[in-house]
């Protein structure tokens, strides 16, 4: 490894080009600089902070219609690369004098296919799979016209879909919710996002088999160090977690409202002038798609006297759509040479499952670390943490059990500080799933105290 220290980057390339056709290098300018990914954002921001000198702000001039070229390299490691496709400057922001003339200010960046997002509309017809209409949209020279990577796990069945005069990032968001994975046995938990690396049109299913990317450890001597400092082993820097928290735990109010644990679909179909019910149940179908660890997040035993689990209320949550076809295929569609063709979207396939899989990575298992950065490390990865337990050792253990082993990357911040040629990251993991089962020693059932009297007050 030729790094010289945890989080050593070299700045490759930074130029600015303004509406005017002027071009300017911003190398020496730039203080800072950050990057944000998002699982559950459709396109990548950024920011950078300017000392400037020479009225460059004036001069060139900037006015939000500018376009930036970044590259920065982890030496030996890899790069981020945006000096062909550009981030676009929006505005210009906290704009401040530090002396007579000298001033700092923010630029708010985007990715160019955010704004195309922006100023375009689809309204068109598709059929096909869904991974081949997002890919068409994503590459159509009419509407996003990404030269970017294009990552797609591939979906079942041919479908039809009106775009309704939408912007097309948010009809490729619809696409995704009745999205039916090929290739990962039919699981529905598919994302659209973008990352360093390209477009991602992807089954969490399959990120989850993906080679974990980093293995990072805790312990009270890596916390206590100044984050600064070097130990001299660089591959022992790169897995120290320079900070941690625990930013949320299982909310089990939110998990029962919303549908995590049970949830009712009643889909009447128009066609046939009949409804289906269908109950889906969290611990009934924990292992039907993959999931990153063998056992719940949630504990299946009783709660009540009648012998009812956490999972065994499926009108907590009541979902109805309507459908209209003939056992096979969607009778909104006819075509006069081979008939009905499109299957229909199918709801009780992915629906209740999606919904649930959502809500356990917006509010599960969640932990915010602090580590020092390296280019391949993108949102959608898997990582292996291990942290420290925290108070008495009961069971002799030298690590935190439930928070521990495999996580998704769902959030991650590049931070660039030129003063100090330091990156760092700070990225959210979850995880859907927990290695070890609950050791129950007695029953859940709620305690509940003798029954209360009704009174009727009086008013005479």
């Amino acid at each position: 490894m030729s790094v010289a220290y945890a989080g050593e980057y070299k700045l490759q390339e930074c130029k600015i080009m303004s509406s005017t056709g002027a071009v300017a290098r911003l190398d020496d300018k730039v203080i800072s600089f950050q990057i944000y990914e998002n699982l559950f954002s459709q396109s990548i921001i950024a920011s950078m902070t300017i000392i400037d000198n020479t009225n460059m702000v004036m001069k060139m001039p900037f006015i939000g219609q500018e376009f930036v070229a970044l590259r920065l390299e982890t030496p030996d490691i890899g790069e981020i690369n945006f000096s062909d496709n550009l981030f676009a400057v929006t505005n210009v922001k906290v704009r401040q004098d530090v002396s007579n003339d000298t001033q700092i200010y923010d630029l708010s960046l985007v990715s160019t296919e955010s704004l195309r997002n922006a100023r375009t509309r689809v309204s068109k017809s598709y059929s096909g799979t869904v991974s081949s209409i997002v890919t068409s949209i994503l590459r159509d020279e009419r509407l996003i016209d990404t030269n970017k990577n294009i990552y797609v796990d591939r979906t079942s069945g041919s479908r039809k879909f009106v775009a309704p005069n939408i912007r097309p990032f948010k009809f490729i968001r619809n696409l995704t919710r009745e999205a039916i994975s090929e290739e990962h046995q039919g699981s529905p938990h598919y994302y659209f996002y973008e990352s360093c690396q390209g477009f991602q049109f992807r089954c969490v299913d399959g990120l989850y088999k993906k080679p974990t990317k980093g293995n990072f450890v805790a312990d009270s001597e890596s916390i206590s160090n100044d984050s600064n400092k070097q130990s001299g082993n660089i591959e022992k820097d790169y897995r120290r977690i320079l900070s941690f928290a625990i930013s949320r735990t299982n909310d089990t109010l939110l998990a029962t409202m919303g549908g995590l644990l049970g949830s009712s679909l009643i889909k009447y179909n128009i066609f046939h002038k009949n409804f289906q019910t269908y109950n889906f149940s969290y611990f009934k179908k924990f292992k039907q798609f993959g999931r990153i660890d063998k056992n719940p997040i949630y504990n299946n035993t009783v709660i009540d006297r009648r012998s009812n689990s956490m999972g065994d209320f499926p009108s907590s949550k009541i979902h109805l759509h309507p459908t209209s076809n003939n056992g096979l295929s969607d009778t909104q569609y006819y075509d006069t040479d081979i008939g009905y063709y499109h299957k229909d979207n199918s709801i009780e396939q992915w629906l209740q499952s999606t919904r649930a899989k959502s809500l356990e990575l917006n509010g599960g298992m969640n932990i915010q670390l602090k580590i020092h950065g390296y280019s391949e490390l993108s949102v959608g990865d898997m990582v292996n943490i291990e942290l420290p337990i925290t108070g008495t050792d009961h069971d002799k253990e030298q690590i935190d059990t439930m928070y521990n082993g495999r996580f998704l990357i769902t959030q991650l911040k590049h931070d660039f500080d030129q003063s100090e040629r330091q990156h760092r990251i700070l990225m959210s993991v979850v995880k859907d799933s927990i290695p070890e089962k609950f050791k129950n020693t007695k029953s859940s059932e709620e305690i509940r105290g003798k029954k209360g009297k009704t009174y009727a007050p009086s008013y005479s």
